[in-house]
C-alpha cells in the first residue's frame, strides 16, 4: 500500500531542502500551487509521472520520494555544489583542477 502522507511529506523535505517554495515547485511542474499543497499534505495522490515532475524540480531522485533512501552520490553532489557556490573563481579553479588529476589517477 502506498503512503501518500509520508511521500507528501518527503515533499515538502526535498522542497525545503532545495529552497524553494510550494509556489515554485508547482510553478516548475505546472500545477497550481493548491494542487500541490494538496500533494504534500495527501488530499491528492499524485501519479509516477507528477512525483516524478516533482523529483527532477525538487533536484531529489524519486527512489528518495518513494522510499524515504537518500542516494548517497546525489547527497554528495549537492553539498559539493552547495560549497562550490561559496568559492571564488580562482579557488572553483583549483577544485576543478585537483578533482581532474584524482579522475585520472582512479582509470
Amino acid at each position: 500500500m502506498i503512503d501518500y502522507k509520508t511521500i507528501g511529506q518527503r515533499i515538502k523535505e526535498a522542497r525545503n531542502a532545495a529552497g524553494i517554495t510550494q509556489e515554485k515547485l508547482a510553478e516548475r511542474t505546472h500545477v497550481s500551487a493548491n494542487y500541490m499543497s494538496k500533494i504534500e499534505t495527501a488530499r491528492e495522490k499524485p501519479n509516477l509521472e507528477m512525483l516524478d515532475k516533482i523529483s527532477i524540480a525538487a533536484d531529489v531522485s524519486l527512489s528518495s520520494l518513494l522510499t524515504g533512501v537518500v542516494e548517497e552520490r546525489q547527497y554528495l553532489r549537492n553539498d559539493i555544489e552547495k560549497m562550490l557556490d561559496l568559492c571564488s573563481p580562482e579557488k572553483t579553479r583549483l577544485i576543478y583542477d585537483i578533482i581532474s588529476r584524482i579522475t585520472q589517477f582512479s582509470e
